[in-house]
């Protein structure tokens, strides 16, 4: 078998949308891939997709990014091969194709808790590590807001304020999470977004912590959920263990609950105790366990 690999063209898209869809049709959640869907991705991601060919036939595809965050670090998101006795043999040219061009000297991905891929991954030589939970929770009337200090006040951001809100999210995990025109973005892609929408602890005239909430706007559209969606708590490091991230996190659950959504997600590390903790006490219940493989590179 000689396999050629390539960058995504146009011409690859019906069929890497089947390869996709027979590969991820199990997961939870599944949403469906078409061609729509594909380009979208790989534009909000900035996933590089390559293909492996057979002369013109597609046998397989698999998707990434550099996680600049991480240490350069690369993220394989998309993996999948025709079913068949090739089927990992082709898989395994992918992988090796991203591990040989990778910028930074780790590669990742992240499989589904309890799935038979994790072996496969284990074989290629990635070691398992903590993983990431995605929990839900019902949202059926209001959540008391906890009393916070003297001084501290919540409310929503205003107009005028996004450069606070980059500043603030970025310094409280450490890296650039948002870039600059972020709201503006999240109004094209997850309306009827808007800045009320943001939750903030202020103290003086200084935003110190910060919960996003948003429509859950790829579930909405096809799966019929009335739910939305919860990016984590940010806070400045000098104002943490005051209570606002559950104060925040609270009020952006009452502010969903106040525009008739009923029920709400959100990620965590598998780590993260404390945050785990305080979100099943506000009723959140985990729904599934993404683990994550890291595979560390010889350097040349």
């Amino acid at each position: 078998m000689t396999i050629q690999i390539s960058e995504l063209a146009d011409k690859h898209l019906p069929i890497i949308a089947r390869l996709l869809n027979e590969e991820y049709r199990r997961s939870y959640e599944f949403i469906p891939f078409n061609e729509e869907r594909i380009l979208s991705e790989i534009r909000k991601r900035s996933l590089k997709v390559l293909v492996a060919r057979e002369n013109r036939r597609v046998l397989g595809v698999i998707g990434s990014h550099t996680h600049a965050e991480e240490h350069l670090e690369e993220h394989i998101s998309w993996l999948a091969a025709h079913e068949g006795h090739d089927q990992r043999t082709i898989e395994n040219i992918l992988v090796n194709e991203i591990e040989k061009n990778a910028k930074g000297n780790v590669v990742s991905t992240m499989i589904d808790e309890g799935s038979p891929r994790i072996d496969d991954w284990i074989n290629r030589g990635y070691v398992l590590n903590p993983g990431f939970l995605r929990m839900s929770a019902k949202l059926d009337g209001l959540k008391p807001i906890p009393e916070l200090a003297e001084g501290i006040r919540l409310r929503s951001l205003r107009s005028d304020e996004e450069d606070k809100l980059v500043a603030v999210v970025n310094a409280g995990f450490g890296w650039q999470r948002l870039e600059p025109e972020v709201i503006k973005t999240w109004k094209s892609e997850d309306p009827p977004f808007s800045e009320d929408w943001v939750q903030v602890a202020e103290v003086g005239e200084r935003i110190v912590s910060a919960v996003v909430a948003k429509p859950d706007t790829s579930y909405v559209r096809y799966l019929h959920l009335n739910r939305g969606y919860l990016g984590p708590a940010a806070t400045l490091p000098e104002f943490r263990n005051k209570h606002l991230a559950s104060a925040l996190t609270a009020r952006a659950m009452n502010f969903l609950f106040g525009k008739g959504i009923d029920s709400v997600r959100l990620g965590t590390s598998e780590e993260n105790i404390s945050s785990i903790t305080l979100l099943r006490s506000l009723g959140f219940q985990v729904d599934i366990v993404r683990k994550t493989l890291r595979k560390e590179l010889k350097s040349a």
